[in-house]
């Protein structure tokens, strides 16, 4: 306290320890003051509020006890109204409550660094609702100016100029959605979450929280790639979902942990176990448990399981086929997927599986049996030509009248049989060759064939036969066309069914041509005739074994034109070589049967099951 000249009359002791004074009584006698710099802080404040009959406070820092510290220093008037006496100082000291403030400055200078630096917008409504705090993603997230928000706009400002620029849901009444919006400051208790969806497309996720220290935190996420990746996400789960209750294939996932994590309705179906079992996610070792019926073992369960449940937990890759208990017969695979776990896939296979064992036994009785027909075939055959060639020979002994001369019923007689016998042994000749093709055991005798001499010496053969029906026989064949590799006698032998088969179907007056071409991919032969033609019907089946011609008008359309070997012999020969048969024909006009050959036959001799006769009905002139 001090008198009415200023002077100290009265300290306590902190004020005398404050001023390096054992006693207030010395501090007093000395007359300290605890603030004397220029101007003389304590007794300057006391001089003004003498002065002013009012307080002075002023902050300053001083060191006490060697120490610098805070103090807050208030100076004031003692006395009654009309006249002050003295003055009365006090001094608090504020140097921990200034560094908590410094540290509460520090503390929000780095929370706001933080919430600058975050991708998601954040913004801070002070109990007025003005802006106090927002950061960068805030300001782009709604297009915002920065430098408007620096100036502390109230939230509803902030909500006008978002409805102005078409920022914000559109509202049946923004006045009472504004006013519902203000009113979160004085009843938000607990923290407020909802999505925002712009006009603009956009998804905005929105978190208003209360504030510690009064207002508002609005955390503004926008979430409109999440929300439709969970979309695109849900819908191909969905799809998923869909598909692997419709499969008819049994799927089963199984986790790392052994547990089963997915399985769909035809798993359950395939191994008879209850769905309900299933939904409660099983170990696999429940799952083989509840399905012990189905397994073919021996010895004890306990190893076979063990087994089992081993191999599933090998994660490789592979598939199998086992037969179960009851006789059905599943084919598996196993595929490890990335987040270990295991999927598993079954499927039934047990009518297909019947069905192909049927159908694998059927055709081994049928392969049987062909067999046994074409070695009886060839061996009735040998057999015949024995007694045949015994006839032959007798019967030209006696045509040519070695022992004796012979009427002319006789000769008459003679050469029937005679021919008849020729056309028997050809007959055979043509059966033991397609038994041997059948059997895989004709073998071609390949040799450098000259492709003129050959089409000479079958003109040679067939030109009289032509002569005495009214046929004119034509060869087309260049005399240099050089030699190819092939079994001379078997395509001479083609070519001849083609020419007499030409012959059988064409009527008197018409033509008949051989033709042979050469070019870079191999030979070819060609028999073209002016007859009936081949009706559409049956041209896929004229190189079928006891298939004949099904032309009119010619000389062997009255059905007794052999028994259809010639065509056969013809496709199968062909094909032996590696090469193709093509048939053109039109009804009334006439047909044109072409062989391609290559100039060199394979190595490796083709099945004759892969090969076809081709055909085209080319509608024009031939």
């Amino acid at each position: 306290m001090r008198g009415p000249d200023l002077s100290l009359v009265y300290c306590n002791r902190a004020y005398a320890r404050a001023v390096d004074e054992d006693t207030p009584a010395s501090a007093v006698a000395a007359g300290k003051e605890i603030a004397s710099g220029p101007g003389g802080w304590g007794r300057g404040l006391a001089e003004a509020a003498l002065a002013d009959g009012e307080a002075h406070t002023r902050s300053l820092h001083i060191v006490v006890e060697g120490k610098r510290r805070l103090h807050e220093m208030t100076e004031f008037p003692i006395g009654d109204e009309d006249a002050a006496w003295g003055v009365a100082g006090i001094a608090v000291d504020q140097t921990e409550a200034e560094d908590a403030r410094i540290a509460l400055a520090h503390h929000v200078a780095a929370h706001a660094e933080v919430l600058e630096k975050l991708g998601t917008g954040m913004a801070i409504f002070g109990p007025d609702a003005h802006l106090q705090f927002f950061n960068v993603a805030f300001s782009m997230m709604w297009g915002f100016d920065p430098d408007w928000l620096e100036t502390g706009p109230t939230h509803g400002e902030v909500l006008e100029d978002l409805r102005a620029r078409r920022m914000y849901p559109e509202q049946p009444d923004f006045q009472d959605y504004k006013r519902q919006r203000l009113e979160l400051y004085t009843t938000l208790i607990d923290t407020h979450e909802e999505l925002l969806y712009l006009p603009n497309e956009r998804v905005i996720r929105v978190v208003i929280s209360p504030h510690p220290l009064g207002g508002l935190i609005f955390i503004n996420e926008d979430v409109t790639d999440r929300l439709t990746l969970e979309r695109s996400y849900n819908t191909l789960i969905a799809v998923q979902s869909e598909t692997l209750n419709n499969l008819h294939e049994g799927i089963a996932v199984y986790g790392a942990d052994s547990c089963l994590k997915l399985f769909n309705p035809a798993f359950s179906r395939i191994w008879r176990l209850d769905p309900t079992l299933l939904q409660e996610e099983p170990r696999m070792a429940e799952v083989v448990d509840a399905a012990k019926d189905l397994f073919r073992y021996q010895g004890s369960w306990e190893s076979f399981r063990e087994q089992i449940i081993a191999h599933s937990a090998d994660r490789t890759a592979r598939a199998g086929r086992f037969e179960r208990a009851d006789g059905s017969i599943l084919d598996y695979a196993a595929v490890p997927l990335p987040d270990g776990a295991m999927l598993f896939t079954y499927i039934d296979v047990t009518d297909s599986v019947t069905v192909h064992r049927a159908l694998r036994e059927r055709n081994e009785a049928l392969v049987a049996a062909d067999r046994l027909k074409s070695e009886f075939i060839t061996n009735v055959s040998y057999e015949l030509r024995t007694p045949l060639n015994t006839i032959i020979g007798f019967t030209e002994i006696l045509v040519r009248q070695y022992f004796g001369t012979l009427n002319r019923r006789q000769m008459e007689y003679g050469e029937g049989i005679l021919e008849a016998s020729r056309q028997l042994l050809a007959l055979i000749d043509d059966i033991l060759d397609l038994a041997l093709i059948e059997a895989g055991r004709l073998e071609l005798d390949l040799v450098p064939t000259d492709i003129a001499k050959m089409v000479d010496a079958v003109a040679a053969l067939t030109r009289e036969h032509a002569r005495k029906v009214g046929i004119v026989l034509v060869v087309d064949c260049d005399r240099n066309i050089g030699v190819f590799t092939a079994d001379e006698r078997r395509i001479k032998q083609a070519l001849f069914n083609l020419v007499s088969n030409a012959i059988k179907y064409t009527p008197s007056g018409g033509r008949i041509v051989i033709l042979a071409r050469r070019d870079k991919d191999g030979v070819m032969l060609a028999v073209r005739d002016t007859g009936s033609g081949i009706a559409e019907e049956y041209r896929d089946r004229v190189f079928e074994k006891f298939e004949r011609g099904h032309g009119g008008d010619g000389h062997g359309g009255d059905g007794h034109g052999g028994v259809g070997l010639g065509l056969a012999l013809v496709k199968s020969f062909v094909l032996l070589h590696g090469g193709e048969v093509t048939l053109e024909s039109t009804v009334g006009k006439g047909t044109c049967v072409t062989l391609r050959l290559p100039a060199t036959p394979p190595a490796e001799r083709p099945r004759l099951t892969e090969g076809r006769a081709l055909w085209a009905d080319t509608g024009s002139d031939i």
